[in-house]
């Protein structure tokens, strides 16, 4: 039976220790950009939050300038009603 050639096994040996350094390197950078993109997320929740409070309030601003509004036209109309119906019952008698 013969014997393993040595060298090759040693050159076999370099080369996955090259490639598990390799894999390391790649292992350590992805690690790296999942902690960039966690932070990355995060401050887009934060800013979409953000505009989502800012956006709930115009809205609710609107809400209450387009109720006074209405307010409004309704007593508006309700005093024209008012002098209208007096006028005709003035002018009848």
């Amino acid at each position: 039976m013969a014997e393993p050639d040595i060298r090759f096994l040693g050159e076999r040996i370099d080369r996955i220790q090259a490639e598990l350094r390799e894999l390391r390197g790649v292992r350590a950078e992805i690690a790296h950009l999942r902690a960039e993109m966690h932070t990355e997320i995060s401050s887009l929740r934060a800013e979409i939050a953000d505009r989502h409070d800012a956006a709930s309030e115009r809205i609710d601003n609107l809400e209450k300038a387009l109720d006074a509004r209405f307010d409004l036209v309704h007593q508006t109309m309700a005093t024209n009603l008012a002098a209208i119906l007096q006028a005709i019952k003035g002018g009848s008698a």
